[in-house]
């Protein structure tokens, strides 16, 4: 029992204790809000709602002001003071034991205190804008009356630096300064808000006019100083020109500068109207066509000489080029009637005649309007220069028709050797295969022997006619060439094979009587060899039966003839090239 009552006592003290700190705390907070409220008496609300007073305001910002005086008697008449009465019932309060409803008061004068706050800090900063906005009209006011009276000086001083624009501009001016009075009646009368409204579109026009002012002298002076010289620096260079004879082939220089000097005269009414961006759109067009007549003038004065310098070159290389090419048409006639010209070079060489006869039309014509002053030179140089490549043309194709018949005499002389030659040979090899004095030759070899007898006697008659193909001719000694050197090849391996397959037959007569196999292959060959002509497979015949009677017999007997003959065996020359490609 004595322990319940000391551990109810210590709680007691322990609750009691707490309450005297929360009573504490909330003093402290009682205080803290004293001081903000008192922080607010601080703000010179009447000495600023006096100055602001004394602006004389008017309509929109008069009414602002009103409302502005009517939140200051609002927080002095009627927060302050609720203020004052609820942080002393909370003072009251903090003594007493009514714990949550002392938070809720507490919660209540804060939120009372916080609005106040506010509405001050709202009060304080529309009084201060309301002060800034008086003092930027009134130097805006100040402002604006220097620039029109320094815009009213230029254009008064400077009036014929914007030709017809002048009046456009003063009007302009007028309504600005009309404008200015409004705003200046405005700002006077304290109604900024109106003041406002009228300002954003006073410097919107302001900017626009000074814009006027900078753009516009350029393009005047343009229209009425430079190109006017210029144009009649032209009519006069015109005049100059013409009076020399120059001609402008289909340009129409008067008629062009007329149209130029009609849209200046159309561009300065364009300024007039105060539209600078489209007069300087006009202004680039005129320069360009300016500079488009300054170069049609100068390039007839540029064209002149070299037309001049160029009249006795052109000629001399005309009348070169249709020199050589009556040379060119005789040669290629003459040879024309002796030989086949394959790559039409004397319809080129036609085809070059009538390109010549129309260059110097072309030239005759030129010196003719030269000769009458009515040539117009840029049109004669482009002549001469398309005269130049073209006879540089004509003059390489006459070079490259002449190279490609030059030879053809030669390669006659050369074909004809080459035919004796070929004859010869064919006679030579006749005479081989005669003197063997063989039982007969094989057909096959028979057909190919004729074959290239029959083309050589072609070639012979071709080479007889009156009129050579000369790129026939060639074509059919390279092919008589290859086919003659296959009849060598077959006419050395009939007689190889004929000479190899007596000796051998011969050679096997030492074993007939021992070895029957080489008796029937003995038979066998001598039928292929005497009856049938088959002289390469008479000696395989014999060669097989010999190596198997005596092995290395046949490679011994066939290095023993080569070696007679002079001459390697084609078998190791085949076995060395094989070895030498692996």
């Amino acid at each position: 029992m004595y322990v319940v009552l000391i551990g109810i006592v210590i709680i007691a003290i322990i609750v009691y204790l707490g309450i005297l700190a929360y009573q504490q705390r909330i003093r402290r907070q009682v205080a803290a809000l004293a001081d903000k409220k008192a922080s607010l008496l601080k703000i010179p609300l009447a000495d600023e709602l006096k100055l602001v007073g004394q602006l004389r305001l008017t309509g929109q910002s008069l009414e602002q002001f009103e409302q502005l005086q009517s939140d200051y008697g609002e927080i002095t008449e009627n927060r302050l003071p609720r203020i004052d009465d609820q942080l002393q019932e909370l003072e009251e309060a903090s003594r007493g034991m009514n714990l949550l409803q002392l938070r809720q008061n507490l919660t209540k004068a804060t939120a009372l205190v916080d609005q106040t706050d506010q509405l001050v800090q709202t009060v304080q900063s529309k009084l201060a804008e309301l002060q800034a906005i008086d003092k930027q009209h009134r130097q805006a006011v100040h402002d604006l009356e220097q620039k029109y009276q320094g815009l009213r000086k230029t254009l008064l001083a400077k009036n014929f630096a914007f030709g017809p624009s002048i009046d456009g501009l003063e009007e302009q001016l007028s309504h600005l300064e009309d404008n200015f009075d409004t705003f200046t009646k405005l700002t006077q009368e304290g109604d900024h808000e109106r003041a406002s409204d009228v300002l954003g579109q006073l410097q919107s026009d302001t900017k626009q006019l000074e814009d006027l002012l900078t753009a516009i002298p350029p393009l005047y002076k343009d229209l009425t100083a430079i190109y006017p010289d210029q144009l009649t620096e032209l009519k006069t260079g015109y005049a100059q020109l013409t009076a020399q004879h120059f001609q402008f082939g289909d340009h129409d220089i008067p008629g062009a500068i007329q149209e130029v000097t009609d849209q200046v005269k159309d561009n300065l009414a364009t300024l007039a109207a105060l539209r600078p961006q489209d007069a300087q759109v006009i202004n680039d067009r005129i320069a360009k066509q300016i500079d488009v007549l300054y170069g049609l003038m100068q390039t007839e004065i540029d064209a002149k000489g070299p037309v001049e310098k160029n009249l006795d070159g052109v000629a001399k290389f005309i009348a070169h080029a249709q020199n050589q090419n009556h040379t060119l048409l005789n040669e290629l006639n003459r040879l024309s009637q002796n030989y086949t010209l394959d790559h039409q070079e004397l319809e080129t060489a036609r085809k070059l005649n009538e390109q010549l006869r129309s260059i110097d039309g072309t030239y005759q014509r030129d010196v003719q309007d030269l000769t009458g002053k009515t040539a117009t030179y840029s049109i004669v140089l482009a002549h001469q220069e398309k005269q130049q490549k073209d006879l540089h043309q004509i003059e390489e194709q006459q070079g490259e028709i002449l190279k490609s018949v030059a030879g053809l005499a030669d390669e006659e002389r050369q074909a004809r050797e080459t035919l004796r030659q070929f004859d010869f040979k064919l006679h030579s090899l006749r005479r081989q295969i005669e003197n063997l004095n063989l039982p007969g030759v094989p057909q096959s070899y028979l057909d190919y022997f004729f074959v290239v007898r029959d083309e050589v006697e072609q070639l012979a008659t071709d080479m007889d006619q009156p009129q050579i193909d000369m790129e026939r001719i060639t074509k059919q000694l390279l092919i008589i060439q290859t086919d003659l050197d296959t009849l060598e090849e077959k006419t050395n391996d009939l007689m190889d094979s004929a000479e190899l397959a007596e000796q051998l037959i011969q050679y096997a007569n030492r074993y007939q009587t021992s070895h029957d196999d080489v008796a029937q292959a003995s038979k066998t060959a001598a039928d292929l060899f005497e009856n049938q002509h088959e002289y390469a497979q008479a000696l395989e015949t014999i060669a097989t039966v010999l190596d198997q009677v005596e092995p290395g017999s046949y490679k011994r007997l066939e290095d023993a003839y080569y070696e007679r003959k002079g001459r390697k065996n084609p078998k190791d020359e085949a076995a060395a090239e094989t070895s030498k490609a692996k």
